[in-house]
């Protein structure tokens, strides 16, 4: 797995150029605003950007970030009724709150011993994602305690 944010860029363009897809700047933008957060909306990604000081549309934005998802380089985990999205250089697996939207990831060794666990049971598990990661929903700690009676 690879943590530095250029070495992630580097291999998202790899993935990108084996799709066939060419390098841009504007793509380049668009992965190294991913590469330094965790998960972020389109517009999200669109302010960083801006925030580095490269001009580009939200709707073109919009479209990179629908090529890379096809390439393989960007995965989407949906939270909230929108669309986040995140690199896709290693398997990784999500827990998302369905109250405030708050996203974690989950330890890989504990997602795959449960999918184990439910291919036994005669349960297929569908993979979210590129990256063949998996997304359980359900409600973090904060959220359960204010809607707990007091």
């Amino acid at each position: 797995m690879t943590e530095n944010a250029d070495d992630r860029v580097a291999a998202a363009l790899v993935a990108l150029r084996d799709s066939g897809r060419r390098r841009t700047l504007a793509r380049q933008a668009v992965l190294q605003a991913l590469a330094n957060a965790t998960h972020l909306s389109a517009a999200q990604v669109h302010d960083r950007i801006a925030v580095a000081g490269t001009r580009i549309d939200l709707s073109t934005v919009h479209r990179i970030l629908t090529a890379l998802v096809t390439a393989g380089a960007v995965h989407v985990v949906p939270v909230r009724g929108r669309l986040t999205y995140g690199l896709a250089d290693h398997p990784h697996h999500h827990a998302v709150c369905g109250s405030c939207g708050d996203l974690r990831q989950l330890p890989p060794d504990l997602v795959d011993a449960l999918i184990k666990v439910m291919n036994l049971k005669d349960f297929t598990v569908d993979r979210d994602g590129r990256d063949g990661g998996v997304v359980v929903y359900g409600r973090c700690g904060a959220c359960r305690q204010l809607s707990e009676p007091a």
